[in-house]
């Protein structure tokens, strides 16, 4: 009973925080604290409090 009732808070938990997504151009933070950018990437410098989500940069190949 118990199993479960943790198993089903760790499922709500991991369902409200996938949805807490970042757009392109508004703030974050690499630990992903203040969420998650869209795209994927935030580029936050080592010096700043926050950074910013963009497109992640082009591989050269």
């Amino acid at each position: 009973m118990k199993l479960t009732l943790l198993a089903t808070l760790a499922l709500i938990g991991t369902a409200l925080a996938a949805q807490n997504t970042i757009p392109n151009g508004k703030r974050c933070k690499m630990d992903e604290s203040l969420g998650f950018c869209e795209s994927g990437y935030c580029e936050q410098l080592v010096n700043e409090d926050s950074g910013i989500c963009k497109n992640p940069p082009k591989k050269n190949d």
